[in-house]
């Protein structure tokens, strides 16, 4: 996220726990208690500032051990500290089976502590093997992990148990810590680096809204080469804030552990550098809001240009038009677990698993991409399996319960509405078609039948932010909406009109994981837009979108080698204006095609210069309208 002029206040004196300090600490400590800190030391005034704030403990009442080292829990905590994140709300989780017991430890043959019902909210206090720990008011109990769902993304490597589990659960929704080699582990026990505490506070000012002060002149360390590309915009960023500086050489060693001292001066320059904002910060806690009905606004007439800022151009917005337009489809077929060549899953067993406790219908799908209804499964975890061109379903006590040739659907039983988790991953709304796979025998290809906004809700949250800008995401749900209706690429033999993971546009439904208040706000943009399609002479348009355009849109003529009257190259002073502040912004540049619309100037535009979603379709797709589908 970019960064606003927003407030930076300091943390009331909380003391961390033990485990982040070394020791436990009755009382605030200031540098003159430790014996290791002289006074003239370069780093007096910012221990005083962390311990008298309550971000660091001494290693002992004596110690402050300033050339220690700082892990990368101990920072993330340290992170959460200063935002006042409550750890234990990252901590959620959710019972999945109905009258599940809850044992004094972690093993069937434990007492039971409490029967939880489905549903069932608690919080996730550790791991032994199969069994999470897990609170629930004043009862503590251990419940096999087969029964509880997580309502956040958890690294692989984190511990529930340990002190920093829900700063680290926390870091990761927020986007501002990502995962070590694998987007999985965090190393909770790595040392930081001097490159991951600038890539890290960089996100972080983003999170919390903070304008970050650029008092000092840009220079070039003498090792600049060794810093990754990654970490090159929060090394900048923080330089020019004055939060670094080299290590006297001219050199900035950017993989070199960071010391406790250093990270105590980063913090309390930090603090400076962002202070005497006034606004108020964003909540860490996410709030849960319901998804409003979907309704057809009344478009309002563009009656002419604005006045614009100097340096930028006057608003053109795509304009509502009068009659529809005819998509070709309102069901998209969306290809899972495709593989580069066949576009096909290559699963040898698919498994499913209905989240709303019923079981599974299955039949086929007919010709107009509807569902016809054969027989149904009572049961909400289920397999298929394939030999030859026959399939099989399984139950969960591993019983054959229906066979066929050629091709399956199933859906969830009833009204087909619920939500689906496929090979225990992601989780989808619609029906899903099995099919031989094409170049892969023995394999299963496994479709996905979903109506275009579920799509839509599928897409945006990925390929853009969750909290985005309202008028942006509402952008992004007429782009992604519209691209899909005019994408012809090779799996159409498939059965397939586009993949999931493709170069086009990343579909996760509904992401393992993530709860459904993460997806309130881009569930009320693609209500706000419902059947809004961005047409030119009549037709649907390619939106085509990318993360960066480096300043100037490409047309498609120069990417694509062919001519689209709205998608012409065009200066981007909107991008450009925020192009500093962007993570890892030359490599987003060289890494996308610059054709239409960018994600960040878009979130710039709806962010910093208040533009509705008209104005941010109409700059990015000239002389685009705005059509509903018939």
């Amino acid at each position: 996220m970019k960064l606003s002029k927003t407030s930076c206040r300091v943390l009331a004196a909380v003391l961390l726990i033990a485990a982040l300090a070394g020791v436990s600490v009755g009382t605030v400590a200031w540098a003159a208690s430790f014996t290791d800190v002289s006074s003239s030391a370069w780093y007096y005034d910012a221990v005083n500032f962390v311990t008298s704030k309550g971000l660091f403990n001494g290693t002992s009442s004596t110690q402050f051990t300033p050339n220690g080292v700082m892990t990368r829990a101990m920072f993330i905590t340290v992170l959460g500290r200063y935002a006042k994140v409550d750890p234990d709300t990252w901590l959620a989780g959710q019972i999945t089976g109905s009258g599940v017991n809850m044992r004094s430890g972690p093993t069937t043959g434990s007492g039971v502590v409490a029967v939880l019902s489905q549903g069932a909210a608690v919080t996730l206090a550790g791991r032994t093997g199969d069994w999470y720990k897990v609170r629930r008011g004043n009862q503590e109990g251990y419940v096999n992990a087969a029964y509880v769902s997580p309502r956040y993304h958890a690294f692989s490597d984190v511990d529930y148990g340990q002190y920093y589990a829900g700063y680290a659960v926390w870091a990761y929704e927020k986007n501002i810590v990502e995962g070590v080699g694998s987007a999985n582990i965090f190393s909770p026990n790595g040392n930081v680096t001097r490159q991951q505490v600038c890539t890290l506070l960089n996100r972080f000012a983003s999170f919390m809204g903070l304008k970050l002060s650029q008092t000092t002149a840009a220079v070039t360390f003498k090792d600049s080469a060794s810093i990754s590309s990654w970490a090159k915009d929060g090394v900048t960023a923080m330089q020019r804030a004055g939060v670094i500086e080299g290590m006297g050489n001219g050199n900035f060693e950017p993989n070199g552990s960071a010391t406790r001292a250093q990270c105590a001066t980063m913090l309390m320059r930090f603090d400076k550098a962002c202070s005497g904002q006034a606004t108020t910060r964003p909540s860490p806690t996410p709030t849960q809001r319901p998804s409003p009905t979907p309704q057809r606004p009344t478009p309002t007439p563009w009656t002419g240009t604005t006045t614009p800022e100097p340096g930028f151009p006057a608003d053109t917005p795509a304009t509502f038009i009068s009659g529809t337009v005819h998509p070709r489809y309102t069901i998209v077929r969306v290809g899972l677990y495709v593989s580069t060549k066949s576009y096909d899953t290559c699963l040898s067993e698919a498994k499913f698993y209905n989240t709303n406790g019923t079981g599974f219908d299955y039949g086929v799908m007919g010709s107009d991409r509807r569902f016809i209804w054969s027989g149904t499964v009572d049961d909400r975890s289920i397999s298929v399996t394939i030999s030859g061109n026959t399939f099989t379903i399984w139950d969960s006590a591993g019983r054959a319960v229906y066979s066929t040739g050629g091709a399956l659907a199933i859906h969830p039983a009833g009204s087909g509405k619920g939500l689906t988790q496929v090979n225990g991953q992601d989780r989808y709304y619609g029906d899903f078609e099995l099919r031989p796979a094409a170049y892969a025998a023995g394999k299963i290809t496994v479709i996905n039948f979903v109506d275009i906004e579920d799509y839509v809700r599928g897409v945006i949250p990925y390929e853009f932010g969750p909290h985005w800008p309202a008028e942006t995401l509402k952008a992004a749900a007429v782009a992604s909406r519209s691209h899909i209706m005019k994408t012809d690429l090779a799996y159409l033999n498939y059965g397939i009109d586009i993949v999931a993971k493709d170069g086009t546009q990343l579909y996760q439904g509904r992401k393992n994981g993530w709860s459904e208040s993460s997806f309130a706000d881009t569930d009320a943009a693609v209500d706000a837009t419902a059947g809004q399609y961005l047409t030119y002479g009549g037709d649907i348009c390619l939106c085509s979108f990318s993360a960066c355009d480096g300043g100037q849109t490409l047309s498609a003529q120069q990417v694509f080698n062919v001519n689209y009257p709205y998608l012409i190259s065009k200066l981007d002073p909107y991008e450009t204006a925020i192009k500093g502040e962007i993570g890892n912004y030359d490599a987003l540049v060289r890494a996308s095609h610059r054709v239409g619309l960018s994600q960040w100037g878009a979130y710039a535009m709806g962010k910093y210069y208040h533009k509705d979603y008209l104005t941010i379709l109409g700059f990015y797709y000239t002389g685009t309208h705005l059509q509903y589908g018939a």
